[in-house]
């Protein structure tokens, strides 16, 4: 019997307001953390935060699913 992959992959993902004295606005920032290497990303925009999700995700799914064996079943 096979046994499915399963793989647990944690993300914090953080997001902050912060009061700018001198452009006299409120800034958010984002701050994305991955606990098994310790590894913070800061962020000022909510798309740039996105899109390092969506990367961390998609290499998570390489490494169970390797490309190559995901085009071949199409």
């Amino acid at each position: 019997m096979k046994a499915n992959p399963v793989r647990h992959y944690t993300l914090i993902i953080r997001s902050q307001v912060e009061y700018s004295i001198t452009t006299q606005a409120m800034i958010q920032r984002y701050m994305m953390a991955t606990p098994t290497n310790g590894q913070h990303r800061g962020f000022a925009d909510i798309d740039d935060l996105l899109a390092a999700v969506r990367a961390e995700l998609l290499e998570m799914q390489n490494q169970i699913i390797p490309p190559e064996q995901e085009t071949r079943k199409l």
